[in-house]
C-alpha cells in the first residue's frame, strides 16, 4: 500500500513539475531576447529612419526642380504602380520559407541594396546636365526621376513588409516585445533625428547668413542635401545588413504556404483587423503640408521645432518607460486611441492663437508669422506631444502585432505580409489622392516654389499671405480634425484587455506545441 502511495506521490510530483514547466513556457512575461539581440535591434530600428526623407519635398521643389504639375502626374503614376507593387511583394513574402526565416531576407534588401538606390536618388542633380535640372518641364528628367522612384518604392516595400512582419515574430511574448519596442523607440527618436538636425542647422545657417560663401544659397542648399542624403543612406544600409546576421524569428510559420486569395479573405473578414485598417486609411488623409513646411516656409527657421522642443526632452521618457504598466491595466485599443487624439488636440488652440492675435509688425502682422510669439505655445505643444509620444508609437506597433496574432489565434496561421499589404493598400488610396492633390493645393493657395530660396530682405517668409495662412492651417487644425475622424472605426475594434490576455495565453500554448513538432521533424534548426 505504501509502495503504491509512493508511486502516486512520485507521479503527482512529476505531473506538477511538467505543469510548472508548461506554465513557464506559456507565461506572457517571459524574456527570451539576449542582450546582444536587444542592442542589435535598437541599433537596427534607429537606423531604419536614419535619413533625411523629411526634406524630399524641398529637394524635389528646389534642387531637382520638378514642376508642380509634373509632381501631380508623378503621384498618379506612382499610385498605380504602388498598388500593383504592394500585392506582388506581399504574394512573394507570404510564400517565403527559408533557413533564415520568412522576413530576414527582405530586411537584408533594405540594407546595402536600398542604400545604393537611395544614393543614386540624392545625387541625381549631379548626374543630369545643368540645362536639364534648371528646366522644370524637362520630360527626360521627369521620366528618369519617376523610374528611379518606382525602383525605390518596390525595394522599400520589400524592406517595410519584412520589418513589419519580423517584429511580430522576434518573440512570442507580448511584454518582452513591448519592452523591446519601447527601448528601441526611445533611442530612435534621439538617434534618428541626427540627420535632420544636421540638415536643419545647415539650412538655417545658410539662409540667415551665418555661413557665407561666394556661391548662391540655392547651390549650397543643394550640396547639403546631396551630401547628407547618400551618407545617411549608406550608414543605415551597413547597420541593417549587419543586423540580419544576428536576427532570429521565434514565432514559427506553418510549413504549408497559404493561398493569396485565402489570406486576403481572412484579413478582410476579421472585424478588429478590418477596423484597424480603416482607421489607418482615414488617418492617411491629409494636406501634404506639415509643421516642418510651416517652420521653413512661414517662419523661415527649419530648426524652430528643435529649439521649441528642448523642454519636451524631460517628458519623452514617461510613456516609453511605463508602457508595460499601462498595457497591464488597459487594452491596446484604449492606449492607441487616447494617445493619438491627445497628441494632436492641442493643434486646435495653437491654430486660433496664431491666427487670432496680431503683432505690431505691419508687414507680418499675425502671431503665426512671428517666431517670438509662437515659441512659448509651440514649446507647450511639444511637451504635450512628447508625453504621449511613447504610448502613441508603441501602441501603433502593438496594434499591428495584435492583429497578426489575432489572425493566428482565429485561423491557425500567420498572414503578416498580406495584412501589411492590405493595410498599406487601404492607406495608400488616400495617401496617393493626397499626393495628386497636394501640388494642386499649393497652386490654389498661391504657393511659390522659389520662395524659400529667395526670401525678400527684411521678411521671414517669401510666401504670399494667403499661402502662409493655408500652410499654417494645413499643418495644425486640419490634421487635428482628421485624427478625430480616423478614430471612429476603432470603436468597433473588439479586442478588449480580457480578450487580448486570453488570446496570448492560448497562442503561447499552441506555439510551444508547433515549435516542438517542427524541431522534432528536423524542419528547423534548434535555437541555441
Amino acid at each position: 500500500m505504501r509502495t503504491e502511495e509512493k508511486i502516486l506521490d512520485s507521479e503527482a510530483a512529476e505531473l506538477s513539475k511538467v505543469n510548472d514547466q508548461l506554465k513557464q513556457l506559456v507565461d506572457a512575461d517571459r524574456r527570451v531576447l539576449s542582450k546582444k539581440e536587444t542592442i542589435g535591434y535598437v541599433l537596427f530600428n534607429s537606423n531604419r529612419d536614419f535619413n533625411i526623407n523629411g526634406h524630399k519635398d524641398l529637394f524635389v521643389d528646389s534642387v531637382l526642380k520638378i514642376s508642380l504639375d509634373f509632381q501631380s502626374l508623378h503621384n498618379i503614376i506612382g499610385g498605380v504602380w504602388d498598388f500593383v507593387d504592394d500585392f506582388i511583394v506581399s504574394f512573394i513574402v507570404e510564400k517565403t520559407r527559408t533557413r533564415w526565416g520568412k522576413f530576414i531576407p527582405y530586411i537584408f534588401m533594405g540594407g546595402i541594396p536600398f542604400a545604393l538606390i537611395s544614393t543614386l536618388y540624392w545625387i541625381l542633380p549631379m548626374i543630369l546636365p545643368e540645362s536639364m535640372i534648371s528646366n522644370r518641364l524637362s520630360v527626360t528628367k521627369f521620366v528618369i526621376y519617376v523610374l528611379l522612384d518606382m525602383v525605390l518604392e518596390m525595394v522599400g516595400n520589400f524592406r517595410d513588409v519584412g520589418i513589419g512582419g519580423y517584429i511580430s515574430t522576434i518573440t512570442p511574448y507580448p511584454s518582452d516585445r513591448r519592452r523591446l519596442v519601447a527601448l528601441s523607440g526611445y533611442v530612435s527618436i534621439i538617434y534618428s533625428r541626427i540627420p535632420d538636425l544636421v540638415v536643419e542647422f545647415t539650412l538655417d545657417f545658410i539662409k540667415n547668413g551665418i555661413v557665407k560663401s561666394a556661391v548662391s544659397s540655392e547651390v549650397r542648399i543643394g550640396r547639403a542635401l546631396m551630401v547628407v542624403g547618400p551618407l545617411t543612406a549608406l550608414v543605415s544600409g551597413l547597420v541593417i545588413t549587419w543586423y540580419t546576421t544576428i536576427a532570429k524569428e521565434r514565432v514559427h510559420q506553418r510549413i504549408e504556404k497559404p493561398k493569396i486569395t485565402e489570406s486576403l479573405k481572412i484579413v478582410f473578414s476579421n472585424k478588429p483587423v478590418l477596423m484597424y485598417m480603416l482607421s489607418n486609411a482615414l488617418g492617411s488623409f491629409g494636406t501634404g503640408l506639415s509643421t516642418n513646411d510651416y517652420y521653413r516656409q512661414v517662419l523661415n527657421m527649419t530648426t524652430f521645432e528643435t529649439f521649441a522642443g528642448i523642454p519636451s526632452f524631460f517628458f519623452q521618457p514617461i510613456t516609453f518607460a511605463n508602457y508595460n504598466k499601462l498595457a497591464a491595466r488597459f487594452s491596446t485599443k484604449s492606449i492607441y486611441m487616447i494617445s493619438q487624439v491627445f497628441a494632436k488636440t492641442f493643434y486646435i488652440p495653437l491654430f486660433f492663437y496664431g491666427i487670432g492675435f496680431k503683432t505690431k509688425n505691419k508687414v507680418e502682422p499675425y502671431f503665426f508669422q512671428s517666431r517670438l510669439a509662437m515659441l512659448p505655445v509651440t514649446a507647450i505643444w511639444e511637451c504635450i506631444y512628447a508625453t504621449f509620444w511613447g504610448a502613441k508609437s508603441i501602441s501603433g506597433t502593438e496594434m499591428s502585432n495584435e492583429c497578426n496574432d489575432y489572425i493566428e489565434w482565429k485561423c491557425g496561421y500567420r498572414n503578416e505580409a498580406t495584412l501589411s499589404a492590405a493595410s498599406a493598400f487601404m492607406c495608400k488610396i488616400p495617401a496617393r489622392v493626397n499626393g495628386v492633390l497636394q501640388p494642386l493645393y499649393k497652386k490654389w493657395i498661391d504657393y511659390d516654389q522659389e520662395a524659400y530660396l529667395h526670401v525678400l530682405p527684411g521678411r521671414q517668409s517669401g510666401q504670399p499671405l494667403r499661402a502662409q495662412k493655408w500652410i499654417f492651417a494645413m499643418a495644425t487644425i486640419i490634421p487635428a480634425f482628421l485624427v478625430f475622424s480616423s478614430m471612429i472605426p476603432m470603436f468597433w475594434y473588439n479586442i478588449d484587455k480580457d480578450t487580448r490576455d486570453r488570446m496570448y495565453r492560448e497562442l503561447n500554448e499552441r506555439r510551444v506545441k508547433v515549435a516542438e513538432t517542427i524541431n522534432k521533424n528536423g524542419l528547423l534548426e534548434d535555437e541555441e
